[in-house]
């Protein structure tokens, strides 16, 4: 797997001079899907199919389809969905996924950094002490880094200082 360090670099950039920031899904891209199950599909067809013409060629493009699926499930992201936060105007906004906006103008919001749902993976979530559903807005890829899980925190930190919410969770 790749590192998503340069991205987090380029996030914690924006996240102090812009007025709004994406943050993004880190999600592979549907494609990849398609293509490896594609290649699945040929590969089993010329091993089941008595007499198929060009059995070894298509075999080899069953293989390097089925790699191709891979390479492209840990290398292409999906575009366009995530969290788009407002900076100026505290406002959280889903991108191309669920979820409801939500303004964090008031006391009581938390940025918490936090254990993510997938292996060493780390999460930034915003959370209202009345309680309800956490807002997840970003989450490192699994088995991310070090370097990846500090950078998250510097966002954290950031965003906090930018938003004028309390800072909780860990802090790298």
């Amino acid at each position: 797997m790749r590192s998503n360090e340069a991205l987090l670099r380029q996030l914690l950039s924006e996240a102090e001079r812009s007025e709004s920031l994406m943050l993004p899904h880190l999600e592979p891209h549907p494609a990849a899907l398609l293509v490896g199950l594609v290649g699945t599909a040929l590969g089993l067809a010329t091993v089941r199919i008595e007499h198929m013409p060009w059995t070894r060629e298509l075999g080899w493009l069953a293989l390097g389809l089925v790699v191709a699926g891979m390479l492209m499930y840990a290398l292409m992201l999906r575009p366009g969905i995530g969290w788009r936060i407002g900076l100026a105007e505290a406002r959280l906004e889903p991108v191309g996924q669920a979820g409801a906006p939500a303004v964090l103008k008031g006391a009581g919001w938390k940025l918490l950094c936090v254990a993510g749902a997938k292996r060493r993976s780390l999460a930034l979530e915003f959370r209202h002490e009345d309680g309800g559903r956490p807002l997840r807005v970003f989450q490192t890829r699994a088995n991310a880094g070090r370097s990846e899980h500090q950078l998250t925190s510097q966002l954290a930190d950031v965003l906090a200082r930018r938003l004028k919410v309390e800072r909780a969770g860990l802090s790298l």
